[in-house]
């Protein structure tokens, strides 16, 4: 079954909700158990990065200079200029990003770089702005060429002043490494990871956070590719730039515990994961509180830990942990807490528990159509989860028209 593992990773200075190249947070993403699918990270609002943060997939958006805020130029155009006005679209496209409507705010975001386009030319810093945000809501709609595409874009622009934009350059590519880590091409993931790494223990020196960020990343696609030792490597490089720098109880710190856990947990090794997982969730509950979306990807990871020891209650307590948080914090629609539905109902199925796994299939399945659509990866996932147990609950009534007549009540 299609578990989801709460990894981090880390952007550097892009960031998938945020300006274009926003600070290098941690994010959720979901890993797979051995031998089980997992679904593709869902994005959530700006968190960690699976690199050094708790998501994997976490995107980066542009920054002048370091870390990415940009500030919006308004335009008044004159009688000769067509009547166009990009910093609406822009402000649009965020108001519907907040809503979860990422169609949309794709949509207003291409329309800001288009209106730039029409005002500027091609060489405009808000186009670039607005070409990575668009190209983050094409990630997190798995359109992953069209993300790629919309930030190359956004690189040629940045590379016409690559003095003062280095940073925002080693952005994209840690941008263009997560879609390709999310499209399987982990050998490629490495060769962007390796190209932003460059840049940015040139430019940031060893010893930055954000360099820091790239080594967790680099370790998160080791751990992939099965390479575990060169994985703890990475992470360790990790970890002694954040102690150092940042501190032991900093919440990016946490998110190197986090991924140092999940080698951990794919070794085997599963009392040593919750160990580390502990030590991750001690910071988090500490520093960001017990309500955090952060804090509740380690409860998330602890029970996916227990699942994994067949101490299903356990898993259970520590998941509806989970969804008390999700729930109230995010939202009973949101992606993370459709996240939560799934794994609790693999619980439930692994128990027998057919008619409730079922329930909260349907309930994680209609969140990822409205959300991603039927052909997004994570909605793939479900569904597979979903007929699986449907077959081992031995229903008369055939799976497709079962699933039809949930759907339209």
């Amino acid at each position: 079954m299609e578990k989801e593992v709460t990894v981090a990773i880390i952007g550097g200075a892009v960031t998938v909700v945020g300006t274009i190249f926003t600070y290098l947070g941690v994010r959720e993403a979901n890993r797979p158990k051995k031998g089980a699918k997992v679904e593709t990270p869902e994005p959530k609002q700006p968190a960690p990065y699976l690199s050094d943060s708790t998501n994997a997939n976490q995107l980066v958006g542009v920054t002048a200079g370091g870390d990415i805020k940009i500030e919006q130029h308004h335009h008044t155009p004159t009688p000769e200029q067509p009547k166009v006005y990009p910093e609406h679209s822009y402000h649009m496209g965020e108001v519907y990003d907040e809503h979860l409507d990422w169609p949309k705010s794709r949509d207003q975001f291409k329309k800001s770089a288009a209106e730039h386009m029409q005002l500027t030319g091609p060489v405009s810093f808000d186009r670039a702005d607005a070409l990575v945000k668009a190209g983050n809501k094409h990630h997190a709609l798995a359109e992953y060429q069209e993300a790629i595409d919309c930030w190359l874009e956004a690189e040629a622009i940045l590379k016409q002043n690559p003095d003062e934009n280095q940073a925002n350059i080693a952005g994209v590519y840690n941008n263009i490494a997560i879609v390709c880590r999310n499209q399987g091409k982990l050998d490629k993931a490495l060769e962007w990871y390796f190209k932003a790494l460059a840049v940015r223990e040139k430019v940031l020196g060893k010893e930055h956070p954000d360099t820091a960020g790239t080594y967790n990343n680099i370790a998160v696609v080791y751990e992939e590719l099965g390479e575990h030792n060169k994985a703890l490597e990475w992470c360790f490089n990790a970890l002694a730039v954040k102690e150092k720098v940042l501190g032991k109880e900093h919440p990016d710190t946490a998110t190197t515990y986090n991924n140092i856990a999940i080698v951990c947990r794919d070794q085997g090794k599963l009392d040593k994961a919750l160990e580390w997982y502990f030590k991750a969730l001690t910071i988090r509950e500490k520093v960001l509180g017990k309500e955090h979306p952060d804090t509740a990807a380690t409860y998330n990871n602890i029970a996916i830990v227990y699942d994994d020891q067949g101490e299903y209650e356990k898993a259970l307590e520590w998941y509806f942990k989970t969804l008390t948080i999700r729930e109230k914090v995010l939202g009973k629609e949101h992606p993370s807490t459709a996240a939560t539905y799934n794994n609790i109902a693999i619980v439930y199925s692994a128990q027998g528990k057919y008619d409730m796994a079922l329930e909260l299939y349907i309930k994680a399945y209609q969140i990822g159509l409205n959300t991603f659509g039927p052909e997004h990866p994570n909605t793939k996932t479900r569904r597979e989860n979903m007929e699986r147990t449907y077959k081992r609950a031995k229903r008369e009534q055939p799976f497709d028209q079962w699933l039809a007549a949930q759907l339209n009540q």
